[in-house]
């Protein structure tokens, strides 16, 4: 006997998961790029005001990069990995392959990044994040955003199934992010991969930016008398775009993942440890450096909502970004680069654009040769390299 129609089978976005004794980390992922109902969609019905949008392909491919490196390196020994759920759009659906460590390679299909699907997904999450006020809970969205002052839509791929109410289909941010207070968990971490460009459509429904899914009810404590940390890291400034480039991982993206690798840690304690102290300072230079690679009009600057402290990743060495360039750029064009150090031996040949390489922590020497005995550049001998990034010129 079949299902009446009415009837919503639920189903589980969860594509990692192992048995943590005690405080773990609970991921949630979304990368939304198909959007039926927007220009260049597959449904023959078009929501009639899309407001400039249509139709991305770098957030899928975003939201595996995430969740496959958090399956595969991200390293927490007070409270291990122990779930990822990932919810994906996209016209033609691609398997999510990861190998977690010590395990053989998986391919799995993901669940519809509807608002149905999302808010099953992120009901899930919350009771995860709930079992233990020790837990460390990570969300992360890639696709279209719209804002207006404060307030901050994310669009889930059924926005605008309903034209007499398109937001049905969106999370209300702002007030899903102030709720989730009440979730026993103390330490939660956002990362919002998506335009914040003012929107009329939000500014004429006066509030109504979305679901909220978690609703204030009352009944959330403080445990143990802890406050939570919730910071939020958005990958552009208010009222402007983020970028990507058309089906690979975005700008952003790039940047949050190395700055998890490295960029963003700090050995203060005698351990290498990412804190989101750290993170902040990694992207703003990370990605205003791909905005220069990519020769965009305006740099994409990354911003975040606060300074607590949540530690994040933990490492045996970070890797650390280097960029070995000459000072003036056309100087650079004519320059052998080199760079000497640790098990690092390495030079390459002269090039526009500058050297791009990571190291690990320690001592290096950085050189500039030319052909001609005229030219000369200062090299850097024995230059401590720290995270979160080295990028001094050589000058003549």
């Amino acid at each position: 006997m079949g299902w009446p129609h009415h009837v919503r089978l639920r189903v589980s976005a969860t594509v990692f998961s192992r048995k943590v004794n005690g405080a773990a980390t609970h991921a949630l992922v979304i990368g939304v790029g198909h959007y039926p109902h927007l220009p260049g969609g597959v449904a023959k019905k078009k929501f009639p005001n899309p407001e400039g949008m249509g139709q991305l392909s770098s957030p899928p491919e975003s939201a595996r990069a995430v969740a496959q490196w958090l399956i595969e390196n991200y390293v927490s020994p007070g409270r291990p990995l122990a779930s990822v759920a990932l919810l994906t759009s996209e016209k033609a659906p691609k398997q999510f392959k990861f190998q977690p460590p010590g395990q053989a390679a998986k391919s799995v299909a993901t669940t519809m990044a509807s608002m149905a699907d999302i808010e099953s997904a992120i009901l899930d999450w919350h009771k995860l994040g709930n079992a233990n006020p020790d837990n460390l809970i990570l969300f992360y969205f890639c696709g279209h955003g719209i804002a207006a002052g404060f307030d901050l839509s994310l669009l889930m791929s059924d926005f605008g199934q309903q034209p007499q109410a398109p937001l049905d289909g969106a999370l209300d941010f702002r007030k899903f992010h102030a709720n989730m207070d009440e979730c026993s968990a103390r330490h939660q971490c956002y990362f919002i991969d998506a335009c914040r460009t003012g929107s009329e459509l939000l500014r004429k429904n006066q509030g109504y930016a979305g679901k909220p899914v978690i609703q204030w009810t009352g009944t959330g404590t403080n445990p143990n008398g802890q406050t939570r940390r919730g910071p939020v890291f958005f990958s552009t400034l208010a009222d402007t775009k983020a970028y990507s480039r058309p089906g690979k991982v975005s700008l952003f993206t790039d940047a949050l993942l190395e700055t998890l690798a490295g960029a963003g840690s700090g050995d203060e304690t005698g351990t290498w440890e990412v804190k989101t102290a750290r993170v902040a300072e990694a992207l703003e230079y990370l990605m205003r450096q791909a905005s220069e690679a990519l020769r965009m009009p305006q740099a994409q600057i990354p911003s975040q909502d606060s300074f607590a402290q949540v530690p994040l990743n933990t490492l045996v060495m970070p890797s650390i970004p280097v960029w070995v360039r000459v000072e003036p750029p056309l100087v650079q064009a004519l320059a052998t680069l080199r760079c000497q150090g640790g098990a690092i031996n390495a030079k390459r040949a002269p090039k526009k654009e500058p050297w791009r390489l990571t190291v690990t922590p320690g001592k290096y020497s950085f050189y500039a040769d030319f052909k001609s005995t005229n030219m000369k550049a200062t090299p850097y001998v024995d230059e401590i390299v720290h995270p979160p990034f080295w990028a001094k010129p050589l000058k003549p």
